[in-house]
């Protein structure tokens, strides 16, 4: 201990007199173990840290998958619940939800709730119970009977003060009064961001046997011990193959199949890849950070050559030297490691907040203990890391010729090649990081570059819900929807408004249907259309260009005959022709009826702007009406803002208990959507420009120290009539060398790492030849602007001087 701390404190005086070596240091490996704890930080929240339910590891997702239409992880149906309820025999608790929206009102304004609506087993399955009140019981999930509420613990603490007497208290929720009985754990709300949770109660239409096609429930399930995932999808295939012959038959011909999916798949599976893969990259930098700060104390060995000499001849072993020098780099580390604490407060923060809501579990993202520890391990690692080579290589001064007065070492030569073969890892690892960054860079920018059909800027976008009990039927929503439009349309700074079911990239809406005349051949695969309720103004707000016949007008009200816009690429698929104006469609389902398509609009992206383009139709809201509606208006300043609390308030006249919620520009949507790959992007780019700097820096120390020990026998060479520019060719040379060596080492490497990176990347490949040539030209000519400035030293050397130097 003693030894220790005597190690310590000698370290301390040595790096107290270095002060400019020791701020660089200090700052590069700040840099790298700074990020590493950020991204550990999120990595350990997101993936890492497993959700407060009872074995998780036994919960599993359920959805259909029909080939024959092209639709995969569809919902689930009441009648299929019920007959995994009845019949499987691999689940030991199943429970069916679905997300929903609810309005409080009775309060000084109205707010709005995210809801799941699910049967009395989802706590039970999820394992878990309220820590006050009690669960919902299976008669409340009786229409009639259905009237409480349970709160999760974020809910009961932001919007109810944490108020212990809330058990009972009613809650005015759609117009219906609710008893709150229940309050859920902390960090208990699933799906993520639900605040409320209301008991499942069918309707009499939805427990109907026919409408086993109405599919709109998720279907959770925690597997029995010792179940896989196998043996539940043998299991419900067994199952699917027992149904009625005719419904067999059905399913049959739709290609159906069952998709099981892990609870973590189903949470984080869109994530794990780009977490895992900036993780790496992270990696890589404090690798980079760590050669470049070898490389200094490989030159600071250099100079303490003496030092060490004296040092041995008075007694000290190799081994006592190297725990010296060890010990030195211990204490730079950590006090990297606490400068990097710091950095990653900020960096976790920062992290959190460019990824937005696209970031699952983003609540469990902190810096905390298991942060502090995991930063303190990296540091200590680090330190041996760059620390071992330098200190094994100072213990071996030789003695006698250190002593010399004025000779320099004979080590610097084998320093020098430790420095060289430092810089080349530097190289090849910068590249590899280059190579990454190119290939994100270059698949956001053809994101980007994505036509989307339709304008964003200057249109203002929200949500609305229409509660059951105040618009129970097509008369009274109509009437809203007139009521709402004619207010929007009369304000001066509006250009167009229109409503629908879902906004631009907001997904799922898709169904299979019919065309008239036309019979679906056996094993035929008809893709699945994505269909849309709008209002005839909505398409015009959007500025979406017309290809052909008409958009949707005011007479194509409810009791007029059914009229369909589709878009280009359905057009394309199934009237080649050009000819599908005229013709009619019917989606399946209940109530729907022949629609004759009466228009051809520009392909939407509805799925996302990386998403294919999949065939859509847009129906008349007044014929295909949802309780569930998205707005657009247009604004003839192209400012989307100066309408905000216009809007607002003419949605509050048209009823007052209904908040419009999600305000937002159409812009940031858009924004959101590519947000993950431009988070990626600018990451990635950040740690290739780290890296690409502390090799460039790494270089030009390499060959400075080269030029430092050859300044004997270049001042020979210009002795003996060597010309400046041999000599910069000389040194310049021996910089191209490494670079390229670091160069080819690298591809090689990114070629390998690159086909990571395959499903992350859009509208380029992962083996892009345009990015590994660019990237391998820009790290050779920034190597080569790096080795400039030690070449044109080397020029000035004095032949004089340089032949006194012995």
């Amino acid at each position: 201990m003693e030894r220790l701390l005597n190690d310590l404190r000698y370290a301390w005086r040595s790096l107290r007199n270095a002060p400019g070596f020791v701020g660089v240091a200090v700052l590069t490996l700040a840099l790298g173990i700074g990020a590493n704890s950020a991204v550990f930080s999120v990595v350990k929240g997101v993936l890492l840290t497993p959700p407060p339910f009872a074995r998780p590891e036994q919960l599993v997702h359920l959805s259909n998958n029909f080939d024959a239409f092209g639709l995969k992880e569809v919902s689930t149906s009441l009648q299929e619940y019920r007959e995994y309820v009845t019949h499987a025999r691999a689940f030991a608790s199943l429970a069916a939800f679905r997300p929903d929206d609810v309005t409080l009102t009775g309060t000084e304004s109205p707010r709005r709730f995210r809801v799941v609506i699910a049967t009395a087993s989802f706590l039970t399955t999820l394992g878990v119970a309220p820590v006050l009140g009690r669960d919902f019981t299976a008669e409340e999930e009786t229409p009639g009977r259905d009237k409480v509420v349970l709160l999760t613990d974020s809910a009961w603490r932001t919007h109810f003060a944490k108020d212990p007497e809330v058990l009972g208290r009613t809650l005015r929720l759609d117009g219906e009064s609710r008893t709150v009985v229940g309050v859920l754990p902390p960090g208990v709300a699933y799906p993520e961001g639900t605040e409320l949770v209301l008991p499942f109660a069918p309707t009499p239409a939805q427990q109907e046997a026919s409408r086993r096609g109405n599919r709109f429930l998720s279907v959770l399930a925690r597997l029995k011990p010792g179940v896989t995932v196998d043996a539940v999808r043998a299991d419900l295939v067994r199952l699917g193959n027992e149904r009625e012959p005719d419904v067999v038959s059905q399913y049959r011909e739709a290609g159906w199949s069952i998709s099981v999916k892990t609870l973590e798949e189903q949470v984080v599976g869109g994530v794990r890849e780009t977490l895992w893969l900036l993780w790496g990259a992270v990696g890589f930098v404090l690798l980079v950070a760590c050669s470049s700060v070898a490389n200094l104390l490989l030159a600071r060995a250099v100079a303490r050559s003496r030092e060490v000499s004296i040092r041995a001849a008075l007694g000290a072993g190799r081994g006592r030297l190297v725990a010296q020098f060890l010990t030195e780099s211990v204490v730079l580390s950590l006090v990297a490691g606490a400068l990097g604490l710091l950095l990653a407060l900020w960096g976790t923060d920062a992290l959190v907040a460019m990824v937005g809501e696209g970031l699952p579990r983003a609540h469990g993202v902190r810096l905390d203990v298991p942060s502090v520890l995991f930063t303190l391990a990296v540091s200590l690692f680090t330190g041996v890391l760059f620390g071992l080579v330098p200190a094994l290589q100072a213990s071996r001064a030789d003695l006698h010729v250190a002593m010399r007065e004025g000779s320099r070492s004979t080590g610097g030569h084998r320093t020098g090649r430790l420095r060289a073969a430092l810089v080349v890892a530097q190289v090849s690892l910068a590249l590899v990081l280059l190579v990454g960054a190119g290939l994100f860079v270059k698949s956001f920018l053809a994101l980007q570059g994505v036509e989307a059909g339709f304008r964003s800027e200057g249109v203002l976008t929200g949500q609305l819900a229409l509660p059951t009990v105040t618009y129970p039927d097509r008369a009274r929503q109509s009437a809203f929807l007139r009521a709402l439009l004619s207010r929007l349309q009369g304000l001066p700074g509006v250009e167009s408004a229109g409503l629908t079911n879902v906004l631009p990239l907001g997904g799922a809406m898709d169904n299979s249907f019919d065309i008239e005349g036309r019979a679906r051949q056996p094993g035929e695969l008809w893709k699945a259309v994505e269909f849309r309720a709008v209002t005839q103004g909505y398409l015009r707000a959007l500025r979406v260009p017309l290809r052909q016949g008409r958009l949707l007008e005011d007479a194509d009200g409810p009791d007029a005959p059914w009229a369909v816009v589709i878009n280009r690429t359905c057009a394309n698929i199934f009237w080649p022709n050009g000819d599908a104006v005229g013709h009619r469609m019917k989606l399946h389902g209940q109530d729907m009826q022949w629609a004759t398509v009466v228009g051809v609009v520009e392909d939407l992206r509805e799925w996302g702007l990386d998403a294919p383009v999949r065939p859509a139709a847009y129906y008349a809201l007044s014929q295909l009406p949802s309780g569930y509606l998205g707005l657009a208006v247009r604004a003839k300043s192209g400012d989307p803002e100066s309408l905000r609390a216009q809007v607002e308030a003419e949605v509050r006249a048209v009823d007052g208990d209904l908040p419009l919620f999600d305000v937002r520009p159409l812009t940031h949507r858009m924004d959101e959507a590519t947000g993950p790959r431009r988070l990626s992007a600018l990451l990635m780019g950040l740690f290739a420009a780290g890296a690409l700097l502390l090799a460039a820096l790494g270089l030009s120390g390499v060959i400075a120290f080269s030029v430092a020990q050859r300044t004997r026998e270049l001042g020979i060479r210009m002795a003996l009539g060597a010309a400046r520019g041999d000599v910069l060719r000389l040194v310049l040379g021996q910089g191209l060398r490494l670079s390229l060596t670091g160069v080819a080492v690298g591809l090689v490497l990114s070629l390998g790492l690159s086909r990571l990176l395959g499903s992350l990347l859009y509208g380029v490949s992962a083996d892009d030849p345009w990015t590994f040539g660019g990237v391998a030209l820009l790290l050779t000519g920034v190597a080569l602007g790096a080795s400039w400035l030690p070449a044109r030293r080397a020029t000035r050397v004095d032949p004089i001087i340089a032949l006194r130097a012995d």
